[in-house]
């Protein structure tokens, strides 16, 4: 399976330059504990899109983190 990138930037009043990157169809390696432990046959792949989000400061003054 193949993935996409990408990435966006914007200049903001409060945020400074603010970068988000999104990859899609990733998917985790499911294993067979906690909602899988009784599931009968193969394990499906469930794709899904991350999304990252950077900023360059935080209006508050506090330590920035990429969510």
């Amino acid at each position: 399976m193949e993935n996409h990138q990408a990435v966006t930037a914007t200049d903001t009043r409060l945020y400074g330059k603010a970068t988000a990157r999104a990859w899609d169809r990733l998917y985790p390696w499911l294993t067979r504990r906690a909602a899988w432990f009784d599931h009968d046959g193969p394990l499906p792949l469930i794709e899904g899109t991350v999304i990252r989000l950077v900023v360059e400061k935080l209006p508050s003054g506090e330590v920035n983190k990429p969510v």
